[in-house]
């Protein structure tokens, strides 16, 4: 069960990683590929990518969640709580991105 409620906090802390660097434009690792350059950057042209410094910002949110949440000595929360809010959280980055995506058409 300690498991489950690690793994849960890890998904909710992934899908706040990945959303919030976009969102409130966090330096994160760009990619060019016209021109070929990698940079840190919080500015990103129109042709440059920041996929990877995204999931890069996600990755590491979740891994210190399920380091803290693995190590914490708290009364554990219910599980229905954290799936309701793991799966709220992953809802929000899927209608944000979509949102982002329909807007041009």
């Amino acid at each position: 069960m300690r498991e489950l409620r690690t793994s849960l906090w890890s998904v909710s802390f992934f899908a706040l990683g990945y959303l919030l660097p976009g969102t409130l434009r966090f330096p994160t690792l760009t990619y060019d590929p016209v021109a070929r350059t990698v940079g840190f950057t919080a500015q990103v042209s129109s042709i440059a990518m920041r996929y990877y410094g995204d999931l890069l910002w996600a990755c590491a949110a979740g891994l210190c969640a399920a380091v803290v949440v693995w190590n914490s000595r708290r009364p554990p929360r219910p599980v229905g709580v954290l799936a309701g809010a793991a799966l709220s959280l992953v809802a929000l980055d899927v209608a944000f991105y979509l949102s982002r995506l329909l807007a041009g058409v």
